[in-house]
């Protein structure tokens, strides 16, 4: 914050208004030994001096600046100029939730506009107006999945979900006396088949698988989605949404809900967040859907306006009517997300998401010609992979950086049982310099 000093006949009136007469006087409390005597009206330097010394100052602090292949629920997309630009408006930048929509149509409309794009990416009827982030909309679809099955009180999670989403989603059921059960994995990260239908019984109300899933890798969850759904079983989808990009919506392959984290389309890294969650559902499960739904209406004059058309925490309706706590929404990354998804346009987006898989495929197919290395599993995969090293991790992880590069995430601090298996993530802001920098660090060590 600029200092902007107070004038003499200001500062008169602030010690007249104390009862004081000067500011020696103001000053007596404090310990001459302390006190520092005043300047003399030519002491020191003027505000341009002082800007320009303390710029002279700051200049000489650096960073090293690290090429980055670090994903794990957070990647390194383009965000275009428009994004920034429209969302730095102050109708939207400080603008309060829209509790009345005579006061708030420009908002409404855009959250519109964001729900309307969600449904055409998962394919499904119904969307709500975002939540705080992936992990939270994981939980509430599974808290959803519940209500709709209420004499059940059992959820399927898959074990590769995301580690963090899976700890969300563990404080939601478990404050609701709802039993999680983990569907097992193998040693290639895939969900065992034969352990998953033996959990299948009468008393689950709800099923979450990802895609792709942690490692990514795109499994085949459409059969899986199909048994659970002659159980009664809701499933859910948990999807980074440009992978619809280029593979098929959560309707196609089965899902009722589908949620994930807008943070590939237009909003940046920053610290882990925030970001904005979505879901959405068939318009069956309409009246369950966490959060609020901004609707499109007509007024008196016959003119289309935008209204809450629902509203579902405790706060406006009965408290043994809500379906959820979650008491805002995302609105200005909602707002980023959408601006960006209309920016690619449906073209754009598979094109975009082409891009992602192209460059990943890429490092995947040359980096496993390396003798050291080997692939965790041969599905689809999209945006990253997983390589077992056959040299020690740390001793990977110290060569590529100093060569300024981050590879990735070492998979066992997240999955114990993964221990020397590197993820991988790659965007399109992975250039093919990049990309063969990487593999000639990579050809030194493996």
């Amino acid at each position: 914050m600029d200092f902007i000093s107070n004038k003499n006949h200001q500062i008169q009136e602030m010690l007249e208004s104390m009862g004081v007469s000067n500011l020696e006087e103001l000053w007596q409390s404090i310990p001459k030994e302390i006190l520092l005597s005043a300047p003399s009206q030519d002491d020191g330097l003027s505000e341009c001096e002082g800007i320009e010394e303390v710029k002279a100052i700051g200049a000489k602090n650096t960073y090293t600046s690290y090429e980055s292949y670090i994903g794990a629920g957070a990647y390194q997309h383009y965000v275009p100029s428009i994004v920034n630009f429209v969302i730095s408006k102050s109708g939207f930048l400080t603008a309060y939730t829209p509790y009345q929509a005579e006061a708030s149509q420009g908002l409404l409309q855009t959250i519109y506009e964001f729900q309307t794009c969600i449904c055409r990416l998962t394919g499904l009827e119904m969307a709500n107006a975002s939540l705080y982030d992936g992990a939270s909309a994981c939980g509430e679809a599974m808290l959803m999945a519940c209500r709709i099955n209420r004499l059940r009180k059992k959820v399927l999670v898959a074990e590769n979900i995301h580690p963090h989403y899976l700890e969300v989603v563990k404080q939601y059921v478990e404050a609701s006396q709802i039993e999680l059960v983990l569907i097992p994995i193998d040693e290639k990260g895939k969900i065992i088949r034969e352990k998953f239908e033996e959990l299948l019984d009468e008393d689950v109300a709800g099923l979450l698988l990802s895609y792709p899933n942690f490692f990514g890798a795109i499994e085949d969850v459409k059969p899986l989605f199909e048994q659970a759904q002659k159980k009664g079983i809701v499933n859910a989808l948990c999807a980074n949404p440009l992978a619809y990009g280029i593979y098929e919506c959560a309707e196609k392959l089965g899902a009722d809900i589908a949620v994930g984290d807008c943070q590939p389309f237009g909003i940046p890294l920053q610290l882990g967040g925030p970001y904005a969650g979505y879901l959405s559902c068939k318009r069956k499960h309409a009246r369950q859907i966490p959060g609020r739904v901004v609707g499109r209406t007509k007024d008196r004059s016959g003119d289309s306006g935008f209204v809450l058309t629902l509203q579902t925490r405790e706060q406006h309706i009965r408290r043994e009517k809500a379906t959820s706590n979650i008491c805002s929404n995302q609105a200005l990354y909602a707002l980023a997300s959408l601006v960006a998804m209309l920016w690619y346009g449906p073209k754009g987006i598979s094109q975009l998401a082409l891009t992602n898989f192209q460059r990943t495929a890429y490092l995947q197919k040359n980096l496993l010609k390396l003798s050291k290395v080997s692939a965790l599993n041969n599905e689809c995969i999209f945006n990253e992979f997983v390589v077992k090293l056959d040299v020690p991790i740390k001793d990977v992880m110290k060569h590529f950086r100093d060569k300024k590069i981050e590879p990735g995430i070492e998979l066992g601090k997240f999955c114990p049982k993964f221990q020397n298996h590197l993820l991988i993530n790659v965007t399109e802001m992975k250039g093919i310099d990049a990309l063969n920098r990487y593999l000639e660090a990579a050809s030194e060590i493996l």
